[in-house]
């Protein structure tokens, strides 16, 4: 079912349609750092909204997507607090 909303978008409050969607698959793109600690992100997808009559410039609709990135750190031992920092290699 569509659901009307507004939004501001180039400058200008638009008439917009929340659009339903279902999860197909939300990876999670990894880092590796040089001071080697690991970060983890993942965003995730709370609301989709589609402005009728405008296009990107491969013809597509435009949807504007609100999201969160989920995060998870996995810092080197040497980073963790409480670590002996005389034991740290540069």
């Amino acid at each position: 079912m569509e659901r009307k909303t507004t939004v501001t978008y180039k400058g200008k409050e638009r008439e917009a349609i929340e659009v339903d969607f279902k999860i197909i698959r939300e990876d999670w793109n990894e880092y590796h750092l040089d001071d080697g600690t690991r970060i983890r992100l993942k965003p995730v997808a709370s609301l989709v909204i589609r402005i009728p009559n405008e296009f990107d410039n491969d013809g597509n609709p435009v949807y504007l997507v609100k999201s969160s990135n989920v995060m998870s750190v996995s810092a080197a031992p040497t980073l963790r607090k409480g670590a002996d920092k005389k034991q740290e290699v540069h």
